[in-house]
């Protein structure tokens, strides 16, 4: 499980190491794709099994929802760190993000997401952490 946030940055080849304070298991493989918002989630791959599983009940003839997977399938990249523990964050993923040299790295329970550290604090001064709580809050009812 993962909790807090740590700012870093990319290397000239724009790869980042995960900080350490999000200890990913070794034998376990990641994957990087697009998140919710313009981030990078970083998600174990026995998510993308699990998703498989789950979206193999969409009709194969409803276009929409076929081509809605296909957008969703097609955001995926799986991620190896070097020797030096350093990942290659893709140009597509870089580009969602707005991601240029300054990241911020959050954990959020099951997955990680990396950010612009310019697009997060932009959003953050959008909104209090009281309008993200009421938000949570409302989550449910």
């Amino acid at each position: 499980m993962f909790s807090g946030e740590q700012a870093h940055q990319l290397d000239a080849k724009n790869r980042i190491r995960i900080p350490a304070m999000f200890k990913l298991d070794a034998d376990e493989k990641f994957v990087f794709c697009k998140g919710a918002a313009p981030c990078i989630y970083v998600l174990p791959k026995r998510f993308l099994e699990e998703k498989a599983r789950e979206f193999s009940a969409i009709p194969f003839f409803n276009e929409g929802m076929q081509e809605a997977l296909s957008e969703f399938a097609s955001s995926f990249y799986p991620v190896e760190a070097d020797a030096q523990g350093r990942i290659l964050i893709p140009q597509k993923l870089r580009e969602y993000a707005h991601i240029d040299k300054n990241v911020i790295t959050i954990g959020v329970f099951d997955r990680l997401e990396i950010w612009s550290e310019e697009v997060k604090n932009e959003r953050r001064n959008k909104k209090s952490y009281n309008d993200f709580m009421k938000v949570l809050d409302s989550y449910g009812k």
